[in-house]
């Protein structure tokens, strides 16, 4: 079941990226998810358009997180503002699903080679909470294999610090964040990405 958005750990946790991304959250019921959003200029002069969807289900099997990832694509491209994708515009969607211990069946959905879009991209990611690591594609596919380094870039900026900061109470599903403030690494827009008007 996907926890909701009183959920202390998943609260903690998108406080995080929020800080670290200088963004906005904004609950998407639908999807049962947080969604955050960025910009960034890609390659080839490519606007691209972030949008981060994290979501905390314990229970989800590699089927229920690709019934998530299909929901939050449908979700990014149904929403996405602006000129036509494919005009020197592009979309990055980052199903995120939070778990304690993920089965070995939802790490390897995610080594998945993802459908492909036009000028969209879709890179599912699932959280490990008590071994505090990311797991996404490994490979990079051919279809927008110049985008890939920097879509993969963006998840590992914007997930991976908030990941080790969230203080996980041991055999708890509570969790405290450390206090946003000044961290020793810049946010995520100085990664040589300048902020989009």
């Amino acid at each position: 079941m996907y926890a909701g958005a009183n959920d202390e750990l998943l609260k903690s946790f998108v406080e995080q990226v929020a800080a670290r991304t200088d963004q906005e959250v904004t609950w998407v019921p639908e999807l049962c998810s947080y969604q955050l959003n960025t910009k960034s200029w890609g390659a080839l002069a490519v606007k691209m358009h972030h949008y981060f969807y994290i979501a905390r289900n314990e229970e989800a099997t590699a089927a229920d997180f690709d019934a998530y990832t299909q929901a939050c694509v449908s979700w990014g491209l149904n929403h996405y503002q602006g000129l036509p994708r494919g005009m020197q515009k592009g979309v990055a969607i980052y199903p995120v699903l939070l778990q304690t211990n993920p089965s070995a069946e939802v790490v390897a959905y995610t080594k998945q080679k993802p459908n492909a879009h036009w000028a969209a991209f879709a890179l599912p990611v699932v959280v490990n909470l008590s071994a505090r690591s990311i797991d996404f594609l490994d490979k990079t596919p051919v279809w927008g294999f110049a985008m890939w380094k920097g879509i993969k870039k963006a998840a590992m900026e914007a997930l991976s610090e908030p990941l080790q900061s969230l203080q996980i109470a041991s055999g708890s599903t509570q969790a405290s964040a450390q206090p946003a403030g000044q961290s020793d690494l810049p946010p995520m827009q100085k990664y040589g990405r300048p902020p989009m008007p």
